[in-house]
């Protein structure tokens, strides 16, 4: 897994999904569809982001919001999960389960995106 995510995004999807995780809270971080996914407790969020490879990983709530608000001043962060462990930038940290292909926790409708540019015959329609 690997992904590049703006940090003041992350922050609000760990806010949201697990405002005041207990000790034994475990949060999904996946990596899939375009997207990352955090779930927690059966809460689940997810924010469009950079997705390089699809993952998941599983590891303790409070020790990743503890360690995402060091990173306060960054304006993204970028992480690489394995069966190894889960780095943040230079950081890693030991990871309780890894996927090497979740799935969305849910369905997504996506949009074709249309060219930007015009053909000769679609100027002479433009008025």
């Amino acid at each position: 897994m690997k992904f590049t995510i703006r940090i003041d995004e992350l922050e609000s999807l760990l806010k949201a999904v697990v405002s005041r995780p207990r000790k034994t809270d475990t949060i999904k971080l996946s990596a899939c569809a375009a997207r990352v996914f955090v779930e927690c407790e059966g809460a689940i969020g997810g924010v469009e982001a950079l997705v390089f490879t699809d993952g998941a990983v599983t590891l303790p709530a409070p020790k990743l919001r503890e360690l995402v608000k060091t990173y306060k001043g960054h304006t993204s962060l970028t992480f690489e999960g394995s069966t190894d462990g889960l780095r943040i930038e230079n950081f890693v940290m030991p990871v309780l389960a890894y996927e090497t292909r979740p799935k969305p926790p849910a369905v997504f409708q996506f949009f074709p995106v249309r060219s930007a540019t015009t053909t000769q015959s679609d100027s002479s329609r433009i008025q």
